[in-house]
């Protein structure tokens, strides 16, 4: 659902100059989602949309076309962790001695949803999940990810 929903958004933003996230809310309400403004600001961030000038002082969402370093803060991460385990809501990943705080500075920067937050020592990374569901999703992430 939460995949259709961003498409949808995307498909609005590409065919409309939408400036406002009641707009986004609006649209989205005569495609069959009810949807908060919490909710479409997550999905904002996730998209990583932005504003941008057209016309005169008008805005419009867009998407960025700037590169995040996604694949960069994945390197880093795959690099330094060995292991993950999960406790209820926390996620612990293992990495070789000294590189857990930047291991720890790169999942952050991946935005993982379900994630609340994170710390780091020397060679462990603990990671606070939302709840039981987002922590087996962060598991199964990262998971993915040193498999690759």
């Amino acid at each position: 659902m939460k995949k259709n929903r961003q498409e949808l958004i995307l498909s609005f933003i590409k065919n409309n100059n939408v400036s406002t996230q009641e707009e986004i809310i609006s649209m989205l309400a005569e495609n069959g989602y009810a949807v908060t403004q919490a909710t479409i600001s997550r999905d904002i961030k996730e998209l990583k949309l932005i504003k941008e000038h057209y016309g005169k002082n008008e805005t419009r969402y867009a998407v960025s076309e700037i590169k995040d370093n996604d694949d960069n803060f994945r390197m880093i991460f795959t690099r330094s962790a060995l292991s993950v385990e999960s406790a209820m809501n926390i996620v612990v990943v293992k990495c070789y001695a000294g590189t857990a705080n930047a291991a720890c500075i790169a999942l952050d920067n991946m935005n993982m949803p379900g994630i609340v937050g994170t710390i780091a020592g020397d060679d462990t990374i603990f990671t606070v999940c939302k709840d039981i569901n987002a922590t087996e999703d962060v598991v199964h992430s990262i998971k993915s990810m040193l498999k690759g």
